[in-house]
């Protein structure tokens, strides 16, 4: 998501953050007025804007790649911070969720190096994947019960609201939502799913209800556009997916691979077998009839 951003709105870095750009805030409102005078210098020329936004990106790799991934988050998460209040009226819904799980990510083991069982970086490394599990389902249960007390979301007619904003929906998506059936599952739908997402995450149906959750989420960047809030919904459901999950699904994967490939040889054997044998067996000719 972050290299998404800084592909897509990296180009525009001087109109947005630059000295002379939009964007006109400072992180002193946070962190105070001396350590955020010096967060703030490096938007003070072009070329100090274009460095922050090369270092972002760097540590975007770096957790992409596994590569002293403590330190890519710390970096990630300080750059992502700067520019958030830069800037804040270019976030989205995402963005809380993204600082609050770089926070946690900064306990989990770097990738790089082999800890030893049992020791402190182990538990502060459980401790944060356990945090960032419950973080997501507080997320979902509570987007799930705001729009279970919102009257358009209750009555089942939000999504045709919603459809009718230029903003956030294609010109086939704002058709579709004409449907009144459309309109009512599409709206009840994601309001159930968030509200039990707490319960079904710790049920036998786990795999099945983060496999729509992502289904959805794409969704959402499609007719939507919010792609950027999307990648982030979609990589903290792939985040409460085990490992031991993980394993399981990719040999299932290979299975079914191994199979498809066997249907694919047989039917190419048949096939040329067939055509083998029409080559092979002339066509009968009746004999003429003699009187």
């Amino acid at each position: 998501m972050i290299l998404f951003r800084v592909s897509t709105e990296g180009p525009f870095y001087r109109f947005l953050w630059g000295p002379r750009g939009v964007g006109s805030g400072s992180t002193a409102f946070v962190v105070g007025r001396t350590l955020g005078s010096w967060l703030d210098r490096p938007f003070g020329t072009d070329l100090g804007t274009l460095a922050i936004l090369i270092a972002i990106a760097a540590g975007a790799l770096g957790l992409i790649f596994g590569v002293r991934t403590r330190i890519a988050t710390a970096l990630t998460l300080l750059i992502f911070f700067m520019l958030g209040q830069r800037l804040p009226e270019l976030g989205d819904g995402g963005d809380n969720i993204v600082q609050i799980v770089l926070v946690y990510m900064l306990f989990l083991v770097d990738g790089s190096k082999e800890p030893k069982p049992g020791s402190l970086s182990i538990w502060l490394h459980n401790v944060a994947v356990l945090a960032i599990g419950v973080q997501v389902a507080i997320l979902y249960m509570t987007s799930g019960m705001m729009k279970a007390y919102g009257p358009q979301w209750h009555h089942g007619i939000a999504m045709y609201y919603i459809s009718r904003v230029q903003t956030f929906s294609l010109p086939g998506f704002a058709e579709a939502f004409k449907n009144p059936f459309i309109v009512t599952v599409s709206t009840y739908g994601p309001m159930l799913y968030q509200a039990f997402f707490p319960v079904a995450i710790l049920s036998r149906f786990r795999l099945v209800w983060l496999s729509v959750g992502i289904f959805f989420h794409l969704g959402v960047a499609f007719f939507m556009g919010l792609v950027s809030f999307s990648a982030v919904m979609i990589g903290l459901d792939l985040f409460l997916i085990t490992d031991q999950e993980y394993l399981a699904l990719y040999a299932k994967g290979g299975e079914l691979a191994l199979g498809f490939r066997a249907l694919v040889r047989r039917r190419e054997a048949l096939t040329a077998n067939q055509r083998r044998q029409a080559i092979e067996v002339p066509c009968a000719i009746e004999p003429a009839e003699i009187d």
